[in-house]
């Protein structure tokens, strides 16, 4: 499948306002159309590599490494859990990760607080990586990051990173790797304007001139700053009841900013699906609508841990839960455009994305502590 482009802001804005619903439609008969072949079994052979048995019990011609050119990226140096990945302006692979520390039931205490024997990691948490080869170009971050969790890359080159342990939003230049803005407080979480706790992803609009950070493991809320790091606005709050209203947030994970469409997208893992709100983003002296404002959203698709944007192609990958009865663990690919969505990769897990522009999909997995690429 390749990622064509998708057509114009205005006649794109309005085939997304006019399906609202069919977009859910589409992802509900997507998923429960392969979660009704309940015979349909995923097993990892030896090597770890994914076969695909049908309902024969058989496996089908060929596994899904070779269906979907899936392969994992040899990298040269050893990786920790490999929280985040992004695609620089060079084609290049960055790699957010967690060296020789594990997010364990001790790494936190009971008020979300960092273990206080637990300084910053030793070992270099960014890897500059060469995708086709796999050897490390060059590492960074050393001594500065406690838990290492979302990245993105701006329009600018420059590295935005989310960091649970330290509670705080770090923008690293894309030439250095050094701290040019840190958005809240280190080690301390918090609720107000100035306090994340526990922040898990970034989006910046193009221009610069907005930053939206999905607040995250504790506070449930999506904030929006300008480029300077002040706080303009806010929106969400955990569920009151179950199921969650619209605009609830059971661990809002991953945010993609889709700008010509003025849609935010998020992750609301521990809801299982997709909430897609207006960004606020203005045209000249005229703000088209208001942040935070409910559009659209896709449902029981499984624990969405990631989701990333490109062309009008919103890319996801959903990881496992405890009740039988949920929905596989998967990749999608929605097209933005019509609604409809397909799913590859049955049984694949991974807690990030990244996509560049020639339709390659590379998936962070922790334990196995690796990279895999996939061709759609």
């Amino acid at each position: 499948m390749q990622l064509k482009a998708g057509g114009g802001g205005g006649s794109s804005a309005l085939i997304l306002f006019s399906i609202i619903g069919i977009l859910n439609a589409e992802i509900f008969e997507s998923y429960d159309s392969q979660k009704a072949s309940s015979s349909s079994v995923n097993e990892r052979s030896k090597d770890g590599i994914l076969t695909d048995v049908g309902e024969s019990g058989a496996p089908e011609e060929g596994n899904i490494e070779a269906q979907l050119q899936l392969e994992q990226i040899r990298v040269s140096k050893p990786l920790g859990e490999v929280s985040a990945v992004a695609i620089d302006s060079s084609g290049n692979l960055i790699a957010f990760h967690r060296g020789d520390r594990i997010w364990d039931k001790d790494s936190f205490t009971d008020d979300f607080k960092m273990s206080s024997s637990l300084d910053a990691i030793k070992n270099s948490t960014i890897f500059v990586i060469e995708p086709s080869t796999g050897k490390v170009l060059a590492e960074h971050g050393e001594n500065e990051f406690y838990m290492p969790h979302g990245m993105t890359i701006d329009s600018k080159g420059n590295l935005w990173v989310t960091d649970i342990g330290r509670h705080q939003v770090i923008k690293l230049c894309g030439k250095t790797f050094k701290p040019i803005l840190i958005l809240g407080e280190k080690l301390v979480p918090g609720d107000d304007e100035t306090h994340f706790c526990q922040p898990t992803d970034v989006a910046v609009s193009a221009d610069g001139q907005f930053i939206f950070i999905a607040d995250g493991y504790c506070n449930a809320r999506i904030m929006k700053f300008d480029s300077n790091g002040t706080f303009i606005e806010e929106f969400g709050n955990p569920p009151e009841t179950m199921p969650a209203k619209n605009g609830e947030f059971f661990i809002p994970h991953s945010i993609a900013l889709i700008e010509d469409l003025n849609l935010l997208c998020v992750a609301d893992r521990e809801n299982q699906r997709i909430q897609c709100f207006s960004a606020g983003l203005s045209q000249g002296h005229r703000q088209t609508s208001p942040t935070g404002m409910f559009v659209t959203k896709a449902e029981n698709i499984g624990r969405v841990y990631a989701i990333r944007e490109k062309r009008h192609y919103l890319v996801g990958i959903t990881g496992s839960t405890e009740d039988s009865e949920s929905v596989e663990p998967q990749i999608f690919v929605m097209d933005m455009d019509t609604g409809k969505a397909e799913t590859y990769a049955k049984g694949l897990e991974g807690h990030a994305l990244a996509v560049d522009t020639n339709g390659n999909v590379f998936i962070a997995q922790m334990h196995p502590n690796q990279i895999l690429r996939m061709q759609l």
